[in-house]
């Protein structure tokens, strides 16, 4: 378990710790997500880099919560140590040969016996699609027993998350658009995983495609038409009026998700303080009479605020957000992760750097969706980079943020997260 340990440390800090500088930045990066206090030397030793030592408990510990983890204990429970070939077997064998009846009924297996059906459907999808299989990869999304309305949220976030993956680098139009044509694909793949980071690319491509169907279903126009307005504001460009117009009304029968979405585009939109009011009404109403659904409703206003700062939608989230919500489900992991790095921002602009370091402490970035984790990493990395600027930091420490952060904007297309933005990002 030791050995995974260190291969999971290696992938959350993103580099081999090989010699002592890299011990030395790890130890540096280990401080500052996590407050702890590991030397290099420790470092070192755990790496075999020095004579090697039995890891003492509270070293194992920090290195866990470094990687996203409460403890080394709920690590090993993450990860346990067992050979589970035997469950894959009857899948991979019935990929080989590309049987669809036997793919299928095999599914219907793992969904039945709870045997990470979620994780086996996407593995499918990706094989048929790399065989270029389209017709068979459209019988699993018809197939009843698979349809998002069958399955936990947590299963269809797993797939989704997984697929979208995939489709970043997938390129054949054709099968996309029979896809998209899909209901079930769209639930399970382009609505569970929004991908922030792709609007101006293969997701963006997608929606644009959508907002132009005829006859979609009203959940998916609903989102279409609450997701382009938001395209337009991240890249910096007037909303056509047409847009504005079709942005759908609240309903308390919405989902969650969809939801505060709709919510926190409106409040943006609008600078009639009786509109706002309303607005704040309803979403004050949908929490009351659901609070189990709290992480759900305020996921995206807490994005939707760390994006656009917009005065009102952030006085709203922070309050509402006074008490967090727990995590039951995996997806609902991600969801907090971003709840607890929009409320450590209004930390430290009120230079509450100790409690603003917690949270980000515990909200890592391995459990960022994919959908969010590039712009999610760069706001951390700023994050952290404001409070040193602001706090006794080592220079070297502050230079090494200063690059991370510079590299990691690049990475985003988004004309509004600019340079000049995050310079004024904590003075309005």
């Amino acid at each position: 378990m030791i050995a995974v340990l260190k291969a999971q440390v290696e992938k959350t800090f993103g580099q081999k710790i090989a010699r002592r500088q890299h011990a030395e930045l790890l130890a540096q990066d280990i401080y500052l997500k996590t407050n702890i206090l590991v030397s290099y030397n420790t470092i070192r030793r755990f790496f075999g880099m020095v004579a090697n030592t039995t890891p003492r408990q509270t070293t194992l510990d920090a290195l866990a919560l470094y990687c996203g983890f409460k403890d080394y204990l709920e690590f090993s429970r993450q990860f346990p140590a067992i050979d589970i070939w035997p469950k894959w077997e009857g899948l991979f064998l019935a990929l080989n040969h590309i049987k669809i009846d036997e793919l299928i009924a095999h599914l219907h297996i793992r969904k039945q016996e709870h045997q990470d059906f979620a994780v086996s459907f996407a593995l499918s999808v990706k094989e048929l699609l790399n065989h270029e299989k389209g017709a068979e990869v459209l019988q699993l999304f018809r197939e009843p027993d698979f349809q998002f309305i069958n399955l936990s949220f947590d299963d269809a976030s797993q797939i989704g998350v997984i697929l979208g993956l995939h489709f970043n680098n997938y390129d054949n139009w054709e099968i996309e658009q029979l896809l998209l044509q899909e209901s079930n694909f769209r639930d399970l793949v382009l609505k569970t995983n929004v991908d922030y980071t792709r609007f101006n690319a293969k997701y963006g491509k997608w929606i644009n495609y959508l907002s132009m169907f005829p006859h979609l279903d009203t959940d998916t126009s609903q989102f279409i038409r609450s997701i382009k307005p938001f395209m337009y504001l991240l890249n910096c460009q007037p909303i056509p009026n047409d847009t504005l117009l079709q942005i759908p009304p609240l309903r308390a029968s919405q989902h969650p998700i969809l939801f505060g979405r709709i919510f926190s585009l409106k409040i943006i939109l609008t600078q009639d303080e009786k509109v706002q009011k309303r607005l704040i009404e309803q979403m004050e109403k949908r929490l009351s009479n659901s609070p189990n659904l709290r992480a759900e409703l305020m996921y995206v206003p807490a994005i939707h605020s760390l994006l656009t700062r917009n005065k009102t939608l952030c006085e709203f989230t922070l309050a509402a957000l006074h008490e967090l919500p727990v995590a039951e489900k995996w997806y609902q992991v991600s969801l907090i992760a971003i709840e607890k790095i929009f409320i450590a921002a209004c930390k430290i602009k009120k230079q509450q750097y100790l409690e603003a370091n917690q949270l980000l402490a515990s909200s890592p970035l391995v459990q960022i969706r994919f959908g969010y984790k590039y712009i999610v990493d760069l706001f951390i990395t700023h994050f952290y980079l404001e409070m040193a600027k602001n706090e006794a930091h080592d220079p070297q420490v502050k230079k090494i943020l200063q690059q991370e952060f510079k590299a990691k904007l690049t990475k985003v297309n988004l004309p509004l997260l600019s340079e000049a933005y995050f310079e004024g990002y904590f003075e309005s």
